[in-house]
């Protein structure tokens, strides 16, 4: 980890006297601090002094300025506060002494007005920290460097300053993921630790830094909403439920001042779910207390969503909402909430591609997907938002459907906060038959080098199920499945895959998977099969194999994605072997005989396979070759 350390000439060590002065107005001569509380009154005769940062607050004055000096015993990050001071104060940590008074001295803290004076409320007296204002205190202090800490009033009408100077040292940040707290429904007290980092994330639409965050962990115990707060107690917090545990781009929920200064989330979870309560403060300037209480309680009595599930048909269907329904979490990246979901039915009249669309609704800013079971984050097989062209508005997404086959469709709100309409309208349309993908006018003729394979949810997946293992993950069908037919030129190894294929959304539209079958759309003649090769599992998870080819042979490459919503288009380069030494080996056997000459004249006046010349055409030109050749 990079530790910013404040550092201390030798020379302006050697400044310091070892003995212990009073109180002075004189930087050679200041009064030497230890931890704790240290007493002390500057006097009506103190010189002000200049202070000065090539960052942060520029220039400025520090009126009847008295000297500290602070040796630490440990590197670490220190506070020094004047807190409870009768008087506006100013204060600034920095090394060396400045010249004269009106010389400015250059510093590495300084702050005005971040905590209370003892006479009133006002935030008037001054404290040094990480994260003051001013000029941040961020950096460590070295242990056994003397550093040096003028201490003053506002203004030249500020009388004289009396109080504690005040120093903490401010443990290291800790890890608040290392050991979380378990959360239940009720009452639980959450340990709160100066040392917790700040956490960043989105808070109502904004991007937002929740300060010395912690956590909470919560399982839910079945499927609904509930309700994380902090409104037991006055302290400003901010409350962010995350599906990652200290990573603000899972947030699920998050709130600020719902409830006075305190917050209050409202999240939904599946039964068996865990997820990460994390509670910070609003402001930097602020320390946490020693705990928080922090409730857990039901948004409402628990729902089935799935108890009464209405079937819809092809055309306009309209669909009655309830907004006590749970929300779901969709595992895209990052994953998003479906809020409120109503579930309806749709059995398929015919295989093909159908669309959903509740495009009729513009004002219902809401999200659609498709299922194969109802309330499963798992069954999601393809979702949508905005899909009907209107920013903040409806939804619309096509899905395949085998002929009798049922679909559940889910349909919610894109915010928690946004009210659900009464009811909306759901059209589904069929598009579509089912495509044959080793029909010819379907089959992409292959060649050496790129090939181009647009997608659709048009055609099939091609199971492989007991006959390959494309990857560890999911099923072993490769979804959406184009066929590449490609003739061996030569024998040898020849490599397949879209590894030049990038995903900058995200979206998954390159996740291919490949296969390759010595029978057009048999999954029991494949030959080999891939998922992810090009990436060891990383994004954007493009594929890569290696297979045998014989010359002469047509073999069909399967190319498709990991699940249904790859989009592609997919770029599937094919690599042959490298040019044998003999060219008239045309089956690279390492002899030419009677093989290669059948090979050669079985293709004879064609193109490709016994090409020896490589003129484009096989022909008596190549037949002088290989007979010349003949028997090396």
């Amino acid at each position: 980890m990079f530790r910013r350390v404040f550092a201390v000439a030798a020379a302006a060590c050697a400044a310091l006297p070892s003995a212990v002065f009073a109180q002075s107005a004189s930087c050679v001569n200041p009064q030497p601090i230890g931890l704790g509380d240290t007493s002390f009154s500057n006097l009506v005769g103190y010189d002000e002094q200049a202070v000065r940062s090539d960052a942060g607050f520029g220039e400025d004055v520090i009126y009847r300025t008295g000297w500290f000096a602070f040796t630490p015993d440990v590197t670490a990050r220190y506070m020094f506060g004047l807190c409870g001071a009768n008087d506006d104060t100013k204060i600034a940590l920095g090394v060396g002494c400045p010249s004269d008074p009106f010389t400015a001295w250059q510093t590495l803290g300084y702050n005005d007005d971040t905590c209370a004076m003892g006479s009133g409320t006002g935030l008037w007296a001054s404290k040094l920290y990480p994260g003051n204002s001013g000029l941040s205190l961020n950096g460590e202090l070295l242990a056994g460097h003397t550093y040096l800490i003028a201490v003053g009033g506002f203004a030249p009408s500020t009388t004289p300053i009396h109080g504690a100077l005040s120093v903490e040292m401010i443990p290291a940040p800790i890890n608040p993921c290392a050991s979380t707290v378990v959360a239940t429904i009720g009452a639980n007290t959450l340990p709160m630790s100066a040392a917790a980092p700040t956490l960043s994330t989105q808070c109502g639409g904004v991007l937002s830094d929740m300060y010395f965050t912690n956590y909470m962990r919560f399982t839910a115990p079945y499927t609904g909403e509930f309700i994380a707060s902090s409104c037991a107690q006055a302290t400003d917090t901010m409350i962010a439920v995350l599906a990652a545990c200290g990573d603000g781009s899972t947030v699920i929920a998050c709130n600020d001042d719902a409830c006075g200064a305190a917050s209050r989330a409202t999240f939904s979870a599946s039964a068996g779910q865990t997820v990460y309560i994390g509670v910070g403060l609003h402001a930097a300037s602020a320390l946490p207390p020693a705990t928080l209480s922090i409730a857990l309680e039901e948004a409402a009595p628990p729902v089935d969503p799935c108890a009464a599930i209405v079937p819809v048909g092809l055309g306009a269907n309209a669909v009655a909402l309830n907004a006590a329904m749970p929300s779901l979490v969709i595992p895209t990246v990052p994953p998003e909430s479906v809020y409120k979901v109503n579930y309806v039915s749709f059995t398929a009249p015919q295989a093909g591609v159908y669309r959903v669309a509740n495009c009729t609704n513009s004002d219902f800013d809401s999200w659609i997907f498709v299922a194969t079971q109802c309330n499963s984050t798992n069954a999601v097989i393809a979702v949508n938002d905005d899909g009907c062209g209107v920013l903040g508005g409806p939804s619309r997404l096509q899905f395949f459907c085998e002929a009798g086959e049922t679909r559940v469709i889910g349909i919610g709100a894109w915010s928690s906060i946004d009210p659900l309409p009464p009811a909306t309208v759901l059209s589904l349309t069929f598009l579509a038959p089912p495509a044959d993908r080793c029909a010819p006018t379907n089959i992409i003729s292959g060649v050496v080098g790129a090939n181009t394979v647009p997608m659709s949810i048009a055609y099939r997946s091609l199971d492989l199920t007991g006959y390959c293992d494309p990857g560890p993950a999911g099923s072993d069908a490769i979804a959406c499945a184009r066929i590449i037919r490609f003739t061996a030129a030569v024998s040898g190894d020849y490599t397949v895959g879209n590894c030049g294929d990038t995903d900058p959304n995200g979206t998954g539209a390159v996740d291919a998977r490949i296969a390759v079958l010595t029978d057009c759309g048999n999954p029991a003649s494949v030959v080999a099969c891939n998922d992810d090769g090009c990436t060891a599992g990383a994004a954007p998870y493009t594929a890569r194999l290696v297979f045998t080819a014989v010359a002469g042979q047509t073999y069909y490459i399967a190319a498709g994605g990991f699940d249904e919503t790859v989009t592609g288009p997919l770029h599937v380069t094919i690599e042959e072997p490298a040019p044998p030494l003999k060219p008239a080996d045309i089956n690279r056997d390492g002899r030419i005989d009677g093989a290669d000459l059948a090979l050669l004249l079985s293709n004879f006046g064609g193109t490709g396979t016994g090409d020896i010349d490589r003129s484009g055409h096989v022909d008596g030109g190549d037949l002088g070759l290989l007979l010349n050749a003949w028997g090396s």
